[in-house]
């Protein structure tokens, strides 16, 4: 079970493409997991703004509604 050096971009590969540099695979991943985060991150502000807009015009509807 894991990677064939064959098949994995050349980033983590040795050059004679016969093994898998360790460290160059836990670079990228982190790097991958740090993008991810932070597209989390911005979805989940862009949720919270948005619940509080919805909040905001239903406030405003109920004052504006008849009573």
């Amino acid at each position: 079970m894991g990677f064939i050096a064959e098949d994995v971009p050349a980033l983590v590969a040795t050059r004679e493409r016969k093994g898998l540099s360790a460290m160059d695979i836990v670079a990228v991943l982190t790097k991958v997991v740090q993008e991810r985060q932070k597209t989390l991150n911005d979805l989940l502000r862009e949720v919270k703004d948005l619940k509080r807009e919805l909040r905001l015009r239903a406030m405003v509807a109920a004052a504006d509604s008849p009573q």
